[in-house]
């Protein structure tokens, strides 16, 4: 079993003590977010890719992540620190005809969310012309797109029946809200597989991109 705690000891002390110049870049303009004084992790990721492990850290008042690669091992050492956009990803779908009930009918899960057209919406001085119901199974922010992307893909086909009768009968989509680093890669790439799920669930993509966040001096 992965110890870890050992692994966010080693990642903690890069932040406290930053041996990479990215690091110490990345400090000088946005402020890691403490915990009892200890910075806060938001996940730990113990199969990251080329056999490494993430430790993701909340950054204050904002919704992107500070990450501490390493590789995995009885000395682990760090070897890279780079930031993650904060994603959102989830099943949504709308109608003007039918209510928040009947658009979850279709949906096998208990993790819902929306309204029915008419409904006031939360500060009372709007009322909803449209039904919407959404589904996040993942709520943590601290993944990437492609990554958070496939499982609720994977998650969506164990219903895929009910999927598609969701699509037929409404405005249906995955809808993605990203929070980007203003000094980070822009790009965003869907890989084939992703492609192909999309396509069979008969599933259309939104996204949203915000740019935060103080450019590296």
């Amino acid at each position: 079993m992965i110890d870890s705690k050992k692994y966010v000891s080693i990642a903690i002390q890069e932040l406290k003590q930053p041996t990479f110049e990215i690091t110490k870049q990345y400090l000088q303009v946005m402020e890691v977010e403490l915990e009892n004084e200890v910075p806060r992790v938001a996940r730990i990721d113990l199969d990251h890719i080329n056999d490494s492990i993430a430790v993701y850290f909340f950054i204050k008042e904002e919704q992107f992540f500070i990450v501490v690669n390493l590789s995995k091992g009885d000395t682990p050492q760090v070897e890279w620190v780079w930031i993650e956009s904060g994603h959102r990803v989830y099943l949504t779908a709308t109608s003007e005809a039918l209510g928040y009930d009947e658009l979850s009918s279709y949906l096998p899960y208990n993790s819902l969310t929306g309204w029915s057209k008419g409904d006031i919406d939360k500060s009372g001085k709007r009322v909803y012309k449209f039904s919407r119901v959404s589904y996040e199974p993942i709520v943590n922010e601290a993944y990437g797109l492609e990554e958070k992307l496939l499982n609720l893909l994977i998650d969506l086909e164990r219903s895929s029946g009910a999927i598609r009768k969701l699509v037929e009968n409404s405005k249906a989509y995955i809808s993605i809200c990203r929070h980007q680093y203003i000094s980070a890669n822009a790009g965003i790439h869907l890989d084939l597989e992703i492609l192909h799920r999309l396509s069979s669930l008969n599933l259309e993509l939104d996204v949203d991109t915000y740019i935060t966040g103080n450019e590296i001096e």
